[in-house]
């Protein structure tokens, strides 16, 4: 069976993408950004939520929502991690949110129950002393600098944002898009989504919010073996006319190079989707006589008749050497190699389908296997 396949040329623009954004998220939290003051207070705020989540105080539930991730190499031996937050539908949103993001290791989870308690006894034996003597201006006064001595640790990510919803529908799904960028590991994520406190017309109004704790196992793609990030299947993918700023990066860190995309949150395409499998291969043997890469990729797919599986079809093999990549392709100056694929599903029949990615180094003798499963509706 004859079908149309062609390859995204993205091998060039990449390099340039995924260094600026790597950069962007990777920078030395030792030295934040300057914020504004009512940006501050939200982030206190924040902290409160989340110290009491830390303490084992029940998180706030007023908005619901996921995450979806897709981690890939970064610098300096790091993984970035590109994700996407999307709401409940069926939720009353507000008009503005302030987002917090606190990501905590075993160590950071450590030092910080052993600050926060520190600091309560010390704020407990300051309101005790300022209680019993309550004429003693010192003791008062010791009281007020213990309260203000909020504990900071230094976590292994952070990030905050105000975003601006406009006027949300409670049927619809809201979407936002961040990064992080974390060492090979394993984490808990807090992602935090409150009211701003500035929109809240009664001051004395808790403000709605939403925690939601997750485990981060983050990968590490420096080991050496043959791997790939996380495939991004979408159908769903635009060119833009210029490269990116950085502020475009850090809103939408789906950009690579000039091409954005939007996973999709469905395994069901139509007929008249084309569907793409966006992903970066890592670690191929290096050619002793051209320097570059030599890696094959196969796709197959198969489908289900009579509850058996049985080939559909498959691409042409598609070859990434020094015949096809560019001149100045080059692993060790942070060149990727893209894997991406974009399939027209039009001669593919109604009905569910396994998609098989065969990636074999020449050079190594390694082979990688993926496997996507997905679903053709009828017209």
């Amino acid at each position: 069976m004859h079908n149309r396949f062609r390859a995204l040329a993205l091998v060039s623009a990449l390099v340039v993408s995924l260094v600026a954004v790597a950069t962007a998220y990777g920078q030395d939290k030792k030295s934040p950004p300057k914020v504004d003051k009512a940006l501050l207070a939200e982030r206190a705020a924040a902290d409160k939520i989340v110290d009491g989540v830390l303490k084992g105080q029940p998180a706030p539930t007023d908005y619901k929502f996921s995450i979806t991730s897709h981690p890939m190499k970064g610098q300096g031996g790091k993984t970035f991690i590109p994700f996407i937050i999307s709401f409940d539908p069926g939720q009353a949103m507000p008009a503005a949110l302030f987002y917090y993001l606190r990501v905590v290791s075993p160590d950071n989870a450590a030092k910080a129950k052993k600050a926060i308690e520190e600091y309560d006894a010390a704020v407990l034996k300051a309101t005790t002393d300022a209680r019993l003597d309550p004429e003693n201006t010192e003791l008062a006064e010791a009281e007020e600098r213990a309260r203000a001595n909020m504990p900071r640790v230094e976590y292994a990510f952070e990030d905050i944002k105000n975003i601006t919803l406009g006027k949300p529908k409670a049927d619809s799904v809201y979407r936002m898009q961040a990064a992080m960028m974390l060492a090979p590991g394993t984490y808990d994520a807090y992602l935090l989504a409150k009211e701003p406190v500035a929109s809240l017309k009664n001051k004395k109004t808790p403000a709605k919010a939403g925690l939601l704790k997750v485990q981060l196992t983050v990968p590490d793609f420096t080991t050496g073996d043959l791997t790939t990030s996380e495939l991004i299947v979408t159908n769903m993918v635009a060119a833009l006319k210029a490269p990116p700023s950085p502020e475009q990066l850090a809103a939408n860190p789906y950009i690579f190079g000039t091409t954005g995309v939007m996973p999709a949150f469905t395994d069901r395409f139509a007929k008249t989707d084309e569907l793409t499998v966006f992903f970066f291969i890592y670690n191929t043997g290096s050619d002793p006589t051209t320097g570059k890469p030599n890696v094959a990729l196969d796709y197959a797919f198969y489908t289900k008749a009579d509850g058996a599986e049985k080939f559909f079809n498959k691409t042409p093999t598609i070859e990434l050497s020094a015949k096809t990549l560019p001149p100045n392709f080059d692993v060790k100056a942070g060149f990727v190699l893209p894997g991406t694929q974009t399939i027209p599903l039009e001669s593919f029949p109604p009905g569910d389908y396994r998609l098989e990615i065969k990636i074999v180094d020449k050079v190594t003798s390694k082979t990688k296997i993926h496997n996507v499963k997905f679903t053709v509706l009828a017209q």
